[in-house]
């Protein structure tokens, strides 16, 4: 598939900086999106308030309207982002990149459980168990086609991993091949409802 190119018009420069990623976690709940696991990620807010405050009235006025797309920042070699536009409660662009071979498994739960979980950290040493029950919101963020992109970078990307690391070609094709399985295995886990 050949890749779609498309400029996006931002109001602030700080618009198109990626918004750091601080830590992440994995979040199930009966009752929620379906008890799959959805990964929760924890963003530095430091440079972004107008985030912090999406995420903290978000929670206190419910629902609200996004469009989001999948994609890779020119220049950005493996990576791969989410492109959000808030629409309601409040107006707002931002993104969040992921490393493929780092943080690979986050955009694979969010693909696989059609969301993700945003919060803001306090502090690069923040984890979500030092707090569970700071804001947080849900993004539903399907795959919109970007499935077959993405299965393609993630198997090319973690292969040339695992042969920088010593594998020969072959091996690091399976290794990737079987690490990729066993992500998609872990991640089909759903708690089920209390009956």
């Amino acid at each position: 598939m050949k890749p779609k190119v498309s400029e996006i018009a931002l109001h602030h420069p700080r618009d198109g900086r990626p918004v750091p990623i601080v830590a992440d976690a994995g979040l199930s709940s009966r009752g929620l999106h379906g008890g799959r696991l959805l990964p929760v990620v924890l963003l530095d807010t430091s440079d972004r308030p107008d985030v912090a405050e999406y995420i903290r009235i978000h929670e206190e006025l419910g629902p609200g309207d996004i469009k989001y797309q999948w994609g890779q920042i020119e220049g950005h070699q493996g990576t791969v982002a989410l492109l959000l536009t808030c629409i309601r409660p409040m107006e707002l662009f931002f993104v969040i990149e992921f490393d493929i071979v780092r943080q690979g498994i986050l955009v694979e739960q969010a693909l696989a459980g059609e969301g993700i979980y945003l919060t803001c950290a306090v502090g690069a040493d923040d984890r979500l168990s030092k707090d569970l029950e700071r804001p947080k919101v849900i993004f539903e963020v399907g795959d919109i086609e970007f499935r077959k992109v993405w299965d393609n970078l993630f198997y090319k990307h973690l292969a040339a991993h695992f042969r920088e690391n010593g594998l020969s070609r072959r091996e690091s094709r399976q290794a990737a091949l079987s690490a990729i399985e066993e992500l998609r295995k872990f991640g089909a886990l759903r708690m089920r409802d209390v009956r």
